[in-house]
């Protein structure tokens, strides 16, 4: 089962400061604490989300600092400056991954988007599902504590699946 999940932010900051929240490696890391911890190449990663072609990238993950979780190879296969990236991968436990991050700026404010696509390998796939919705929504919370937010659109999230034709050709929803 395939799965889109949306989760916004609207900081009250400069775009140039978010922009630079969601591109360093060390707040990365940050936004996982406690639940992951990354062992990632930062200077090859760093290179990636300025724009240079760096190939593959590896991840180690550790689940909770200590239980090993499965080899993570992404690739950054879309990159506007100051406005988005997209990194995919296909690995142990996703056949599809995609993780589109966004910055817009809007009238009043800056909205961080991360909007991901992607299947679970293992199941039940609906908890991995909510496995990943509670960690972006814990990592925009992270993020939150460094900037100002508006309190009613802070992390917030939309986990749907794609639709499901039955018998007769119509569209619902699992």
């Amino acid at each position: 089962m395939r799965y889109h999940l949306r989760v916004s932010t609207r900081f009250f900051a400069p775009l140039e400061d978010v922009w630079r929240a969601k591109t360093d490696v060390d707040k990365l890391e940050d936004e996982l604490h406690p639940w992951l911890r990354a062992r990632i190449d930062q200077d090859k990663l760093q290179r990636g989300l300025r724009g240079e072609d760096v190939g593959p990238v590896d991840i180690r993950f550790m689940f909770l600092g200590v239980i090993p979780a499965p080899a993570w190879e992404l690739n950054l296969t879309e990159f506007r400056e100051r406005q988005e990236f997209v990194d995919v991968s296909e690995n142990a436990v996703f056949s599809q991954w995609e993780h589109r991050h966004i910055v817009q700026q809007t009238d009043d404010a800056v909205r961080y988007l991360d909007a991901i696509t992607f299947t679970p390998r293992r199941r039940p796939t609906r908890w991995v599902a909510r496995f990943v919705e509670e960690l972006f929504i814990h990592r925009h919370k992270r993020t939150a504590r460094h900037f100002e937010t508006d309190a009613r659109a802070t992390a917030a999230s939309f986990l749907r699946t794609d639709p499901i034709l039955d018998e007769d050709g119509g569209a619902g929803f699992m």
